[in-house]
């Protein structure tokens, strides 16, 4: 695990450093390194490899890597690269086949699976399969928070303080990554928790749920002018989407200052809406219908109660 961390933080290499960068002395005698360009590779195990290309578009598929699969014992299986529909319909039998001991599928590649494979897991295994769009979500929260909200706040700064202030960028870092933890967590817990209680498809879930984060953003978005007359509202929101270090650094006038400036003031308000939306699902999903029929009839009670 070591390894593979100081590979993943590895990304600026040149050429960049892949899983080829593992050290071969730390596999066991029985673990193996098949470089996508090799032929007539043999395992320890006797296998021959003929054409590694053919061998790494087949592994997840092919009933003789069942051995090493089962070998591992793998539980989790996360994909972050691949070809669109890897898994699709005609294959997705056979993946099964493979990967007898898994528990949880969470797409980090998008379109890896295809709908047809989804629906065949969720039918016929008691995996549970987390979409890419759920996924993947901490990608774009982190770019937004990290790119888009700090370069607003830092303003001419920004490029400054990420290079030279180490402290400040480590300390950005950790509370985007602890930010990142709270929210995927807060996604699969919800999505588990309607899961269990409808059956319905957690692949299904993630659609759904994301419809309804943005019908109630809507909503937010009618009732925009309400929300900004309280400016205590607008803070506890904007507290839970702004890291800790970049309040401790400028403060809350100085933020407020930044992002109620005419240019910014459009962005403030996408993330106002889109924050209490989502911190709206996360709390109240499992009842979806019955907070937005109370939404609905005192707007002003739904928000104290989110913010609670």
């Amino acid at each position: 695990k070591k390894e593979l961390m100081k590979i993943a933080f590895m990304r600026h290499t040149s050429p960049r450093a892949d899983s080829l960068a593992f050290p071969s002395e730390k596999l066991s005698p029985e673990g193996f390194l098949v470089p996508l360009t090799a032929k007539e590779l043999t395992l320890p195990d006797g296998t021959f490899v003929e054409n590694a290309a053919v061998f790494h578009r087949n592994f997840l598929t092919d009933p003789v890597s069942r051995k090493y699969i089962r070998r591992a014992d793998i539980q989790a299986f996360i994909p972050c690269g691949g070809f669109k529909d890897t898994i699709n319909h005609a294959n997705v039998q056979a993946f099964l086949n493979n990967f007898k001991e898994l528990k949880f599928i969470v797409e980090g590649a998008n379109v890896f699976f295809d709908d047809a494979s989804r629906r065949h897991i969720a039918n016929h295994s008691k995996i549970k399969q987390i979409k890419d769009s759920s996924a993947n979500k901490g990608g774009v929260f982190s770019s937004s928070i990290a790119e888009v909200l700090t370069a607003f706040l830092l303003g001419e700064d920004y490029e400054e303080k990420l290079q030279k202030d180490i402290p400040f960028k480590w300390a950005l870092i950790k509370d985007i990554l602890m930010l990142v933890d709270q929210y995927a967590a807060a996604e699969t817990d919800i999505l588990i928790q309607i899961h269990e209680a409808s059956s319905a498809p957690l692949f299904e879930l993630s659609e759904k749920t994301s419809e309804q984060i943005f019908a109630f953003q809507a909503i937010c978005e009618e009732k925009l002018p309400f929300i900004l007359a309280d400016e205590s509202t607008v803070w506890k929101i904007m507290e839970n989407y702004i890291p800790g270090i970049l309040i401790q650094k400028l403060g809350k006038n100085a933020i407020m200052g930044i992002l109620n400036s005419g240019e910014i003031s459009a962005y403030r308000d996408a993330v106002i809406t889109k924050k209490l939306a989502s911190m709206a699902f996360y709390k109240f999903g499992p009842d979806w219908d019955g907070f937005m029929e109370k939404a609905g009839t005192d707007f002003a009670s739904a928000i104290r109660v989110i913010l609670q």
